[in-house]
């Protein structure tokens, strides 16, 4: 299956050239060489983070989240059109959905061209909504990513702290250390019982993903 858009951004004519590298792979996705469209200073940077968020969540390195140039498989891609949500975010869902269940995806640079005609892209209601998926997204299959490094930084903060009050104030604790500290137990049960959930919630039954 082929995907693009309708606003004469993408080179169309390279989707043969796509749908031939997808021997082997479930996906394969147009990355852009270069940035186009409005408000590109608080776009450029907010999408670059929110790029380097996803592929710090999904352990791969990703050019290009938000392509809407690619290829794909049918049979895969069906198995997640209950989580494409209205708008822009329909491409990253994708991207991710595939990354998050060990699909694998390949990128071809392309080049993006002006648009025909006006962006409905708004930085800051979009920007928002592209991070919000990413998240849950990842909560979705893989939770530990996030509540683990998030419990270990509270740990340490707690057990800094910890250290200070023993040794500044005569092994006494003080009640924010201790809230720190539960903090962070709470993290790690609510990480380790959403990893739970997923693992017992998974399908049993999925399309094997391409062998390259």
């Amino acid at each position: 299956m082929a995907w693009t858009d309708a606003d004469m951004t993408y080179p169309n004519e390279r989707i043969p050239e796509l749908v031939a590298e997808l021997d082997g792979y479930d996906q394969v996705v147009g990355a852009r060489t270069t940035e186009q469209g409005t408000a590109k200073f608080f776009r450029v940077p907010a999408k670059w983070f929110i790029r380097k968020l996803a592929g710090y969540l999904t352990e791969t390195k990703i050019p290009d989240l938000n392509s809407g140039l690619r290829v794909f498989r049918r049979d895969v891609a069906a198995q997640y059109l209950h989580l494409l949500p209205p708008g822009f975010s329909c491409v990253t869902t994708i991207t991710m959905a595939f990354l998050a269940n060990g699909y694998s995806v390949k990128y071809v640079p392309i080049e993006y061209s002006e648009r025909a005609g006006s962006s409905k892209f708004h930085w800051w209601s979009d920007t928002r909504r592209y991070l919000t998926q990413v998240v849950r997204l990842v909560l979705s299959y893989n939770p530990l990513r996030i509540f683990m490094p998030l419990g270990v930084v509270l740990l340490v903060l707690g057990l800094g702290k910890l250290t200070y009050d023993w040794i500044d104030k005569d092994f006494r604790l003080s009640a924010n250390t201790l809230l720190i500290l539960f903090a962070a137990f709470q993290v790690f049960a609510i990480g380790l019982l959403a990893d739970l959930f997923v693992r017992l919630t998974k399908p049993r039954e999925f399309v094997e993903p391409a062998e390259v």
